[in-house]
């Protein structure tokens, strides 16, 4: 395993068990949500100064604006959900979460190439079925 495969899969062990612990915190979504993004600006901010320094690096900052909108909605929708449904549901939610989160980038890509072939519609079809039997 390269390193690239093992921070994928950091990333997504942290990023499928954060939920489950902000979920029994018992603050409302955007309060929860508002806790989550300041806790994670202060952990990050020391990496980041010591990455590059206090020098903003050339961007393309309007696609970090629309990023971090994005994701700021799609915190606001996810914390609002996740904090009215029982541990029980959680996992159902986020699966739910998780499958539709799959599908953007796939249709991206197909957007993007301008292909689509049996083998990705049919994956299309079986995360709809599995997000139906997840939930």
């Amino acid at each position: 395993m390269n390193d690239i495969q093992i921070k994928a899969i950091l990333a997504g062990v942290f990023f499928g068990i954060w939920p489950l612990f902000i979920n029994r915190s018992g603050l409302s979504g955007n309060v929860s949500s508002a806790a989550f993004s300041i806790w994670t600006f202060f952990l990050v901010l020391p990496f980041a100064i010591t990455s590059n320094g206090i020098v903003l690096p050339p961007a393309n900052w309007l696609m970090v604006a629309l990023a971090c909108t994005a994701a700021a909605l799609g915190l606001l929708a996810f914390n609002s959900g996740l904090a009215k449904v029982t541990p029980q549901e959680v996992g159902a939610f986020f699966a739910l979460m998780i499958v539709v989160q799959i599908t953007v980038p796939a249709l991206h890509h197909i957007i993007e190439t301008g292909e689509i072939s049996v083998t990705k519609l049919s994956g299309f079809v079986v995360a709809g079925i599995a997000a139906y039997l997840l939930s």
